[in-house]
Parts: C-alpha cells; sequence; structure tokens
C-alpha cells in the first residue's frame, strides 16, 4: 500500500477553506484532519501553501491539427505543461477526417495518449463533414464514457448548418449526453474579412474588426434558442462577450441545463492591445477575437456570480514563426494562444489577489466545476475523502516572471511574456504519486489514464 501525508497546508474546496492535513492511501484521499500521525512512505510539509484540487482545463488542442498550420503542442508535450501548470486532467477533442467516422478518430488520439500523456485525459468529439452519417455514433459513444460532442458554428469546413445543429441536438439529448460549441457567426466573420481585405486593412491590428462582439452574441442567441426546443444539455466554450455571458446566465436563471466557460485571455488582456506591438497583436489572434474592457469587466463579474461556471484555456499554441510569417496578413495568422500552464498564476493573480474572485469561487471554476458538468465528479474535481488524490500545492505569495522560455508549454510567443504574477506551485500529486516538484517532473514516463465520463 503506497502512502502520501500532506501536512499543515490550507485545504480549499469550492465551499471552504480550511487547516488540515491529508492522508492518501493507493491513488485515494482516505483521511482529512487537522492533525494526521502516521507513518507514510512520503510526506509534503505544505505549511503557508494552499492544497488544491488539481485543475480540469476541459478545452485544450493537443494539438490543433487542420488547416496549413499545427498547433505546437501534442499529447505529450501538451499534458507535460498541463501538470507544470497544475492540470492534472484534460480534455481534448477528436476531430475526423472528412470520411472518417468518429470512433475511428477518437481511437487514433487513444492509441497517441496511452503512452504518452502524463496526466488523466478524456476527449469531446467534434461533428463536422456528413453529419447525418455520425449522428448513429452519438449513442454509443455517450454509453462508452464520452458524451460530449463539440460542433463549431465557425469555420469552413468544420461548422455546420443550422439543421445539423439541431439534429446533433436532439440525437444528444435523446442519448445523454451534451453539445458544447464554437459560438461565432462564421458567415459574418468571413464577409466582415473579405471586406477589410478588400480596404487593405490587414494588420494584425485591424483583427479584431473581423471578428465583433455581434459575431459571438447572435450565435449564443441561436444555439440557446436550438437548446430550449431541444432540452440538451448545452456548453459555450470560450465566451468573450459580457452580452454572450449575460444570455448563459439568463438561460441558467430559468433552470435550462446550460454552462459557459471563459479563458486568461479574455479576463486579462483587451482589444486595445491589438493596437500596439503588431507582435503582441499576432500573439493574440485568435477566436473569438479579444474584447473590449467592458466585456472583460463583465465576464469577471459573471465568472464570480458563478454565471459563467467554468475557466478553461483553449490551449492552442504557436510559435513565433507561425504566427510572423503573414504579420502584414491577419487572414494568414494562426488563431490561437498557449495557456494550459498559465491559468492558476494568470487567474489567481488577476481575480483572487485582486478581489475579483474568491478563493472558493476560484478552485469551483478550475476544477469543481468542470468535473461536475463534464461528468469526473466526484472522482475528480474536489478534496474529499474517495476522490482521487490529484492535488496543487501552491505558494500563494511568490512572485516571478512569466518568460515563455522558462515554461514548458511548446512555444517562444506568448501575449503575457514579462508579465509578473503569483503564485508558484511546489507539487503536484496525480492520483497520489507526486509528478511535479519544485520544477521538476519526477516520473520517469509519462502516466496518464483515460477517465471515461457519465454526465450526472
Amino acid at each position: 500500500m503506497s502512502q502520501l501525508l500532506i501536512q499543515n497546508g490550507v485545504c480549499v474546496t469550492s465551499a471552504s477553506s480550511f487547516k488540515a492535513d491529508l492522508l492518501v492511501e493507493d491513488g485515494k484521499i482516505v483521511q482529512i484532519a487537522q492533525k494526521i500521525e502516521a507513518s507514510a512512505e512520503r510526506v509534503i510539509d505544505a505549511q503557508g501553501r494552499y492544497v488544491l484540487p488539481g485543475g480540469i482545463d476541459v478545452h485544450v488542442h493537443l494539438p490543433w491539427p487542420k488547416g496549413e498550420h499545427i498547433s505546437q503542442d501534442d499529447i505529450r508535450s501538451g499534458s507535460r505543461a498541463a501538470a507544470f501548470g497544475g492540470a492534472t486532467t484534460v480534455i481534448d477533442f477528436a476531430i475526423p477526417d472528412e470520411e472518417e467516422t468518429l470512433h475511428d478518430a477518437l481511437e487514433k488520439k487513444l492509441q497517441e495518449a496511452r503512452q504518452n500523456a502524463w496526466v488523466d485525459y478524456s476527449f469531446h468529439l467534434n461533428i463536422r463533414g456528413d453529419v447525418r452519417s455520425r449522428l448513429a455514433e452519438i449513442p454509443p459513444l455517450t454509453a462508452a464514457g464520452f458524451p460530449s460532442f463539440k460542433v463549431f458554428m465557425a469555420y469552413e469546413g468544420f461548422r455546420v448548418d443550422d439543421s445539423d445543429l439541431l439534429r446533433i441536438m436532439e440525437t444528444a439529448a435523446a442519448a445523454g449526453g451534451m453539445v458544447d460549441v464554437h459560438a461565432e457567426n462564421g458567415p459574418l466573420a468571413d464577409a466582415l474579412t473579405a471586406k477589410l481585405v478588400e480596404q487593405g486593412k490587414t494588420a494584425p491590428r485591424d483583427y479584431a474588426a473581423a471578428r465583433p462582439e455581434i459575431c459571438e452574441v447572435e450565435a449564443i442567441h441561436r444555439a440557446l434558442a436550438y437548446q430550449q426546443v431541444t432540452g440538451v444539455r448545452l456548453h459555450i466554450h470560450h465566451v468573450s462577450t459580457a452580452a454572450g455571458a449575460g444570455l448563459i446566465a439568463g438561460a441558467r436563471q430559468e433552470g435550462r441545463p446550460v454552462s459557459g466557460e471563459t479563458c486568461p485571455h479574455y479576463l486579462t488582456l483587451t482589444n486595445q492591445d491589438y493596437e500596439g506591438d503588431p507582435l503582441l497583436a499576432a500573439a493574440m489572434v485568435c477566436a473569438p477575437s479579444v474584447k473590449s474592457l467592458s466585456d472583460q469587466q463583465g465576464l469577471w463579474q459573471r465568472l464570480a456570480q458563478g454565471e459563467l461556471s467554468v475557466l478553461a484555456t483553449d490551449h492552442c499554441p504557436y510559435s513565433r514563426r507561425q504566427k510572423t510569417q503573414s504579420l502584414d496578413h491577419f487572414p494568414g495568422i494562426p488563431g490561437g494562444i498557449g495557456g494550459v500552464e498559465l491559468r492558476l498564476p494568470l487567474i489567481f493573480s488577476a481575480g483572487v489577489k485582486t478581489g475579483r474572485l474568491s478563493l472558493e469561487r476560484f478552485v469551483d471554476a478550475w476544477a469543481t466545476q468542470p468535473a461536475r458538468l463534464f461528468g469526473l465528479y466526484p472522482r475528480k474535481g474536489q478534496i474529499a475523502i474517495g476522490s482521487d488524490a490529484d492535488l496543487a500545492i501552491l505558494e500563494p505569495d511568490a512572485v516571478w516572471t512569466i518568460r515563455a522560455e522558462d515554461l514548458h508549454m511548446n512555444t517562444d510567443c506568448l501575449p503575457y511574456e514579462g508579465w509578473q504574477v503569483y503564485g508558484r506551485l511546489r507539487a503536484v500529486t496525480l492520483r497520489g504519486e507526486v509528478l511535479v516538484e519544485n520544477g521538476n517532473l519526477l516520473p520517469e514516463k509519462p502516466g496518464g489514464m483515460l477517465i471515461p465520463r457519465r454526465l450526472n
């Protein structure tokens, strides 16, 4: 029997914070008490530190595999970066080729993850192409522990039309699954981009005008309308607008099974940042685009109130070379930002340390709500007897400077370069095994596991 004892830390859950010791046996938390007297194989002194549930990032691309540019982190490098960022479970995407079944796309991802994932994992299934031929796969995949189905409302070659979106929602609802959407009006974004190109407005600073607020707000409104008809569980990825977050909050107040997430870049950057250094603007190219300060403030408010349930990253890093080879033509700049290693320090600094977000609500959005919504709870997402001992031990007052060269994400192009942040992770455990300690990865080989999911 392997044992780990964590002493003297302040345990933080979504409900409360309290000083306690934790005893772990065979990967599970078996005792929580003010003082535990045990001779464990391994003891960690967490005096002056927070003990958090391991983070759950429900939105990572490892990699984004389509188009001219492939993002830089695969499952091995991206899950390693996740571990250093305190995320002990990630949900990636299985994206089929045009003629490929969802099952075959999933099996490819599973084969890669079995040998390469440093943290625990699952996958969303992306439905694209010939939608009707893929509807029959939704019930068996849901039953097999993959109950979430991603749909794009933007991007030529990925987006589905409204009638197919309705069919997907109906089928997922009947199967007990959920639909998660990239909510942007793709034809509108394409038309606005074409107009800007015609006008010669193609610098990175012009990018925000190609994907304004209305692109997201209209798409969220439409997705919510179809959800109301079908009753499906609906999750809106990467919400960037205050108005969009307000629509989600309204649906939740009606008691509908709707949730939303936002990401660190929408909470720490604004569209004014596109106006300066072209390299920073290129690093910020992502979809949805980063919006106004007013939008950012609205997102913080909805996140603090729990109306935006989840804090995810949409991790999709590119290299400086990829981001700058079309610096005078923003349609050629790949969209995506690396974040899986920085979710904790960015939001702890900009949210918890500033008083925008309580520590407990941070933990709720960082781990507990992702686990509840995506079928990982109660095994994941909490500090409780019987749960997996996935833990992140944080030194809250440690100050450090973000430098891409010091991180483990496979990118040299970050919009946060040079930022000073609070919060250093001193240890991360995965099912009771010390995964990261004082900046070092301890296991000799990856040991992440597939976690089947069941929606509650």
